[in-house]
């Protein structure tokens, strides 16, 4: 099958068109003919090499989790999807490999896209998505008019987390430049701080929940403005995480914690139907076609996005690029 490699770790231009084995299906996967993706920050650090210790280098890799695709083939202890279905998910494979014809994943990565929407911008949805239902409702626990504050606000997983901040009936503040603050509007009912003029650490306001989403900042530089008992969460865990929940026993019970995404598709479900109710919208910036998947990475890595970056898988023919 057809698929984009990465022969080396390096920049955006390392991408190749390759032939690779199409994926065997194990009792409980599915595989899924791919129609679209979309990149997330994982996937440039991957091609940079920057998790080569954790998952080894053998290449060619095939990069991308975010999909949405049709069921083609599933595995006999699979029960909710059938060959013809309409899904989108993230792949749990080593590296993903979503960056090819065909994927495949665990029945728990995937949910059914409803069909009266245009499942292309649905690969858009799942890692970013997922990553900000859980960050705000199982680490955050956000309760109906508690104080947050949202950093990076107008990025792929801040976008989500944003609006489903409203969805739990949140009084939102964000940060972003200037630029983002009609986007934003767009999306909930917001208090604004324009982080090219203000210096977020001398606000006085205090937070029950601050969730950063860029990693900019850290527990110890704004604990001083979570109220007590207030949790401050990161999505880019940091080497001093343990030292920084050390010193969180010492004060008065404000709280640090990190996220790491759990495929489920139950909550996949859950944030689809959100969309279906038009409580929640998938925002894309730029759209790429997969010939240009590493123009795709160098804009991602400019670090401006408004939204997501979704990947349109239009093949080239045979020894076209």
């Amino acid at each position: 099958m057809k698929a984009i490699v990465i022969n080396s770790f390096g920049p955006p231009d390392v991408f190749q068109f390759s032939n690779v084995p199409e994926p065997s299906l194990k009792l409980n996967e599915v595989l899924i003919e791919v129609g679209t993706g979309s990149v997330n920050p994982i996937d440039y650090k991957q091609r940079k090499g920057n998790h080569k210790f954790i998952l080894g280098s053998d290449f060619p890799i095939v990069l991308g989790y975010d999909v949405a695709g049709t069921v083609i083939q599933t595995g006999k202890d699979v029960n909710h999807f059938k060959p013809g279905d309409c899904v989108c998910g993230i792949l749990n494979n080593k590296y993903g490999g979503g960056l090819s014809e065909y994927a495949k994943g665990s029945e728990k990565c995937f949910a059914k896209i409803p069909s009266d929407f245009d499942p292309d911008n649905f690969a858009a949805l799942p890692l970013a998505g997922l990553t900000a239902l859980q960050a705000l409702r199982d680490k955050a626990e956000l309760k109906q008019n508690e104080k947050i504050l949202i950093l990076g606000a107008a990025g792929g997983v801040g976008h989500y987390a944003t609006q489903i901040a409203s969805i739990l009936g949140a009084d939102i503040t964000v940060t972003a430049s200037e630029r983002h603050k009609s986007f934003l509007n767009q999306l909930a009912k917001i208090n604004f701080i324009d982080y090219t003029k203000t210096d977020i650490l001398e606000a006085s306001q205090t937070f029950h929940v601050i969730f950063d989403t860029v990693g900019k900042y850290n527990f110890i530089k704004m604990k001083h403005m979570l109220v007590p008992g207030g949790i401050y969460i990161n999505i880019l865990p940091r080497p001093k995480i343990l030292i920084h929940k050390l010193i969180s026993l010492f004060t008065r019970k404000k709280r640090v914690k990190t996220l790491l995404m759990k495929h489920n598709s139950e909550d996949l479900q859950l944030l689809i139907n959100w969309i279906n109710q038009g409580k929640l919208k998938i925002c894309i910036d730029k759209t790429f076609s997969i010939a240009n998947v590493g123009d795709a990475h160098k804009y991602m890595e400019e670090g401006h996005t408004e939204g997501k970056i979704l990947i349109k898988y239009l093949w080239p023919e045979e020894g076209k690029e």
